[in-house]
């Protein structure tokens, strides 16, 4: 297997269980994968603990669901289960709370004590105030911690850039929603 084989190439090769590829990609990715976990503050121990909780996590998918990639690429897939990974470590830890925000790009804002439950109950009530299509995206990707592609397959959204658009668009009227709640 050549170090530069393509993504469709490494793709078919997890599907039929290639343990070398599997090699391939956990070397390739595994630094880089290392520094991002730093932003949210782990350190190197915890941060290859959830490396390799992932690359096992996406080799299953490939093996037993025969997982094919169409709308991102392999390191994208598993940067997206390292990170709920991640999330999922610091809310158990109740360290952490992440809001995402669509302006030109995510912006992630942490914050390092529980979440105030008067927060949640803006939370609800805003959620109360979208339409049904918005709390379910927001519930599937958010909530249930799916993918963009795996909301594609249990929806009936076309494609992966829908599921996006629709979801940055349900984010900014949530996003207003507090606004208003909080000035008025």
């Amino acid at each position: 297997m050549s170090r530069n084989s393509t993504d469709a190439e490494l793709q078919d090769l997890l599907r039929s269980d290639d343990k070398k590829a599997l090699e391939t990609i956990y070397m390739k990715h595994k630094s880089e994968f290392l520094n991002y976990a730093k932003k949210y503050g782990l350190d190197t121990y915890n941060a290859l603990d959830i490396y390799q909780d992932a690359i096992i996590a996406m080799h299953h998918n490939f093996v037993s669901s025969q997982l094919v990639i169409t709308s991102s690429s392999i390191k994208t897939y598993l940067f997206g289960i390292g990170k709920f990974k991640i999330l999922k470590k610091l809310k158990e830890e109740k360290t952490f709370l992440s809001v995402e925000i669509e302006e030109e790009m995510y912006t992630e804002i942490s914050i390092e004590e529980p979440v105030p439950s008067e927060r949640s109950i803006m939370l609800s009530q805003n959620l109360d105030k979208i339409s049904e299509s918005c709390k379910k995206v927001l519930e599937l990707f958010y909530y249930r911690n799916l993918t963009i592609d795996e909301i594609v397959q249990l929806t009936d959204y076309t494609d992966g850039n829908t599921v996006r658009s629709h979801k940055s668009r349900c984010l900014k009227r949530l996003k207003s929603l507090f606004k208003i709640t909080r000035n008025g």
